[in-house]
């Protein structure tokens, strides 16, 4: 099988139909990854679909596995190419909007789920997804997410995430006045959101919760950000005011008076159980 036969179709269903005919079939396979597939997912899934301050190493996603390997899925073609990986936390929830925690409280410090995994948690929280960049537009992250609603491990009753919805880095750029919560609300023609992202949850059940107003936060010193700046997607960085930078990401820099380069970006907790 090759990416030509991912062809995006506007009918979604008939994708996911497509998709589990391959699995049913074994041309395509959703196992738990282990460390000598970690390699790869880095290569081929992470480092191609994050900013370079953002993306897992491979040692956090060796440590998420070995914390909780049940939680860390990966789809692969029948000849081992990596098509998406899900990286996904077991913890408590109350059903209490108000006590969501943010993204990177539950990823915790080190982000490798150690010192934040429930074994006994009725939350099962869906932290990170990647897709193959040659099979984007496709219908797998439908796919992954099917399986995991279907799937579901015995003892949670929710699924939940502080979803990224990527499409919001560019479009601010393009309309500065759109802040990220109207931005998450806005919606097509056909009821659908503009995001691409929340467009996908939204078609699998999501159920949008509230804003992670500080989901991620990651300081650098000075030299690092100006770095980032030069070689990461150097066109699209924008100082929109004195110290305040936009650069194509969900989030915005902030330069502080201490030399500091601070990156923040919100989310959108949802529920899809």
């Amino acid at each position: 099988m090759s990416a030509e036969i991912y062809k995006p179709t506007n009918n979604w269903k008939l994708r996911k139909e497509f998709f589990y005919e391959q699995i049913k079939n074994r041309e395509i396979i959703i196992k738990n990854w282990r460390n000598d597939d970690i390699k790869k997912i880095f290569e081929i899934l992470e480092k191609p679909n994050w900013a370079p301050w953002l993306r897992a190493s491979a040692e956090t996603l060796e440590g998420r596995a070995k914390t909780f390997l049940e939680g860390q899925f990966l789809m692969i073609e029948k000849n081992g190419i990596p098509l998406v990986s899900l990286s996904t936390n077991r913890t408590f929830w109350n059903g209490n909007p108000n006590e969501l925690p943010s993204w990177d409280e539950v990823a915790g410090d080190p982000p490798t789920f150690e010192n934040t995994y429930q074994e006994a948690g009725n939350t099962l929280c869906l932290m990170s997804m990647n897709v193959n960049p040659e099979y984007q537009n496709s219908g797998l992250a439908s796919l992954m997410i099917d399986y995991i609603i279907n799937n579901k491990m015995h003892g949670t009753t929710n699924i939940i995430g502080s979803f990224r919805p990527n499409g919001f880095g560019k479009y601010k750029i393009e309309h500065p006045e759109t802040n990220f919560s109207d931005y998450c609300s806005m919606t097509r023609e056909d009821g659908l959101p503009i995001d691409p992202w929340l467009r996908t949850l939204i078609r699998n059940g999501m159920m949008p919760i509230c804003v992670d107003p500080n989901a991620m936060r990651v300081e650098v010193p000075i030299e690092e950000f100006l770095n980032f700046k030069e070689t990461y997607k150097p066109n699209l960085w924008r100082e929109i005011s004195s110290g305040l930078w936009e650069c194509g990401e969900v989030g915005s820099w902030t330069i502080t008076d201490k030399g500091i380069a601070v990156y923040t970006e919100s989310n959108l907790w949802g529920r899809l159980l």
